[in-house]
């Protein structure tokens, strides 16, 4: 299992990136996917607490010159995701859209 799905309420990374003018939050999961019920568990409970992170204005208690800025989730990972946790993702992304939080996959070279 990946370590950051480990720990479902921890938070990665925060950065801005100055080319999309976006405040991301990284999910980073570098390891091998297993694709089990439980990783996909942790995944959704992962991308739930960067999303009330977010609702919850904690962001912006962190970084206040965050405030009228685009926010995005990224998935980090150095493989492409497996079906299943693919699945979820996609869901995510159009719940968040609602929301105006962009939902990524970033796929890291080895």
């Amino acid at each position: 299992m990946h370590a950051s799905l480990s720990n479902p309420e921890k938070l990665d990374l925060i950065t801005f990136d100055p080319n999309s003018h976006e405040y991301v939050l990284i999910i980073s999961t570098m390891n091998t996917w297993e694709d089990s019920k439980e990783e996909q568990e942790r995944l959704l409970q992962k991308i739930n607490n960067y999303t009330n992170f977010l609702a919850d204005g904690q962001l912006l208690q962190h970084f206040p010159q965050a405030k009228g800025i685009a926010v995005r989730i990224q998935i980090d990972s150095m493989e492409i995701i497996p079906p299943n946790a693919n699945q979820l993702v996609m869901q995510a992304q159009k719940l968040l859209m609602e929301r105006g939080i962009n939902l990524c996959i970033n796929l890291i070279s080895k």
